[in-house]
């Protein structure tokens, strides 16, 4: 009766210790998922999400140019102005302004780069294919930077030597005997592409351009140009950007705080449903065959001034119990890891002693 006693009283213990654990990982869980959502609403308030925008820009150009003059008899003029009628033989040279405005609805970073190239065609008459052709760099590339600006404005002017092209052409239709269609494009090509930290993918290139004829034999020469006008749009990508540190703070240090305590939960949770070892199984089995003949013990009795005989297997203990009728006593000295099952008589302790070291070793 005393020995069913005490063992139901280390039951009850075992019972209470698990009942303590699942408190202890329902708090841990239930702290986990209030840190997490309020270290959650934090970070929302501290951060702003701007969606995508569709951001309208224009260009246009308004490209200009002057016909200078070799020295002559009937024009008191240094230069004709744009859209006339122009005498090939009495060109110098042309002088051409190319402008160009970029404007935007809002402040961008944009990078500009930019050349002027000519390019000297000679087809067949009817155009439809080239005998020769070959480009000639104006100027160089250049670079212009829009930086938290609305617009971009490039002006360059430059200078065509006309008599050198036009020669070129003529020289090529004399020396191979052909009839050709002849002409010079100088052309402003405009590169657009967004800087590195810009919140928009933008690459796109621009072209204003005129053409001058080359060796024409009629007085009546034409110049042919292009402007630019065009609208078009930039999509903006997604934006994040803080609006308040002190949240931001805080929400780290809840989101850290909730980690930490789902870490604990785990921790509990794992040692409650820890697999058994060889040792646990070797005792739970010991404990479960023999559950009439042991009794659980909470203390450990003085073994001071006692003789101890050690003993080596569980059936041995068995044989002293059946001669001297006495309990096996059961005592967990550290829980999975070692216990006692042993026999007091008088003055001897008939001594059986569990531990993980040994068993492992046994296994091994």
């Amino acid at each position: 009766m005393k020995k069913q006693k005490l063992a139901n009283v280390v039951k009850e213990e075992k019972k209470v210790k698990r009942k303590k654990a699942m408190k202890r990982i329902f708090f841990d869980i239930t702290m986990f998922l209030f840190l997490l959502i309020l270290g959650t609403l934090l970070l929302n308030k501290s951060i702003q999400f701007e969606s995508e925008k569709i951001v309208k820009y224009s260009e246009k150009s308004n490209l200009d140019y002057k016909v200078y003059l070799k020295q002559n008899d009937f024009y008191d003029e240094k230069y004709l102005g744009k859209d006339m009628v122009y005498v090939a033989s009495l060109i110098d040279k042309l002088v051409i302004d190319f402008d160009y405005l970029f404007a935007s609805e809002d402040k961008e970073k944009i990078d500009f780069t930019y050349s002027v190239i000519a390019k000297l065609s000679i087809n067949n008459q009817l155009g439809t294919k080239s005998y020769y052709e070959k480009s000639y760099t104006l100027l160089n590339e250049k670079t212009v930077k829009m930086n938290n600006t609305s617009k971009q404005n490039i002006k360059e002017e430059i200078n065509v030597d006309y008599p050198y092209y036009n020669n070129l052409a003529n020289n090529f239709k004399k020396l191979y005997g052909i009839d050709a269609d002849s002409k010079l494009t100088v052309y402003m090509l405009i590169n657009k592409k967004n800087s590195d930290d810009s919140d928009f993918i933008l690459n796109t290139s621009s072209v204003m351009n005129i053409v001058i004829p080359l060796s024409e034999r009629s007085v009546d020469i034409k110049l042919d140009y292009k402007d630019i006008n065009d609208t078009s749009n930039i999509i903006k990508k997604q934006t994040m950007s803080i609006k308040d540190y002190l949240p931001l703070i805080l929400s780290v240090i809840f989101i850290i705080l909730s980690i930490i305590m789902m870490i604990k939960a785990m921790r509990n949770i794992n040692m409650i449903r820890r697999k058994k070892s060889a040792y646990d199984k070797q005792v739970a089995k010991i404990l479960k065959e023999y559950d009439r003949l042991i009794a659980e013990s909470e203390t450990l009795m003085s073994f001071d001034n006692k003789e101890i005989i050690n003993i080596n297997k569980f059936t041995e203990l068995l044989d002293i119990h059946d001669n001297l009728q006495l309990p096996i006593m059961y005592y967990e000295v550290v829980e999975h890891k070692k216990c006692y099952f042993y026999i007091s008589h008088e003055n001897v302790i008939y001594l059986l002693e569990l531990n993980v070291e040994k068993i492992e070793e046994n296994q091994e």
